[in-house]
């Protein structure tokens, strides 16, 4: 562990919480580490590990340099609505851990935009040596008038001028990924009936009721048995809180607005 602990990234993320949190979001955050250590993954190791095997990747380095030139391109148009996205740290390390433990051969998500929780999934899976990910987005790029909307709109993230959807993404995790531009409605059907069976699915692409809906009900029938259905957003609507009812299922927390259910 002596790595991780003097691992420079790992010290000012510390000294960002500390700063940052208040002691009942750090009891939170505790309370979340415990849950999804024991009802998940049972080792309460295995959370530590994973987390050093993030480190030690270089992707901390790379995202970081990445969220720079995003901010240099962007600069005054943030000013507009427009955000990077991405799902924060101890997210992204759950869901790496999530993939790591599931160790699926077929993942799905939609909504990429930058790719920054993208790029931890993709590393799980080069880690695993094994799987491949088919992702679905409909970017917004900053400073471009869309006149097609989503179910409620283009929502807030951007993408730099000129770029694709997962830009960020390092040239050597692409191997595993395939990616498909359009809307999750036209899209996700047509992609989940050529899979047949997958392991793992993530909403993160529009958090109205009726997206998240729609996504849930096509993937989870799709699911194999043990498969997790993952979704960021999901305090927005009643869409997750409903769906979890409906399939009787107790929903894992792994950060204030993101969840996962076991099928």
């Amino acid at each position: 562990m002596s790595s991780l602990r003097s691992s420079g990234a790992y010290r000012s993320f510390r000294r960002t919480l500390r700063r940052a949190a208040h002691p009942r979001e750090l009891a939170f955050q505790r309370r979340v580490r415990r849950g999804f250590e024991s009802r998940f993954l049972g080792d309460p190791s295995a959370l530590s590990a994973y987390e050093e095997e993030i480190r030690e990747s270089g992707l901390l380095e790379h995202v970081r340099e990445k969220r720079k030139e995003y901010d240099a391109i962007v600069g005054a148009a943030a000013g507009d609505g427009y955000t990077p996205g991405g799902i924060g740290l101890a997210e992204r390390t759950y869901l790496y851990a999530i993939l790591r433990t599931l160790r699926p051969n077929v993942a799905v998500e939609t909504g990429v935009a930058n790719g920054f929780s993208t790029a931890f999934a993709l590393l799980a899976l080069e880690r695993n040596g094994e799987g491949h990910l088919y992702s679905i987005d409909f970017p917004r790029e900053v400073g471009r008038d869309e006149d097609a909307e989503f179910y409620e709109g283009t929502g807030k993230a951007g993408i730099p001028p000129e770029s694709t959807s997962g830009w960020l993404v390092p040239d050597h995790l692409r191997g595993r990924w395939t990616l498909r531009l359009g809307r999750s409605q036209d899209e996700l059907p047509p992609l989940l009936e050529s899979l047949g069976t997958v392991d793992s699915f993530m909403h993160d692409s529009e958090h109205s009721f009726d997206c998240m809906w729609f996504e849930f009900t096509s993937a989870w029938p799709r699911l194999r048995e043990g498969g997790v259905l993952i979704s960021d957003d999901v305090n927005s609507t009643e869409a997750f809180p409903r769906f979890a009812r409906e399939q009787g299922r107790e929903p894992i927390p792994i950060g204030r607005g993101m969840a996962f259910l076991v099928k």
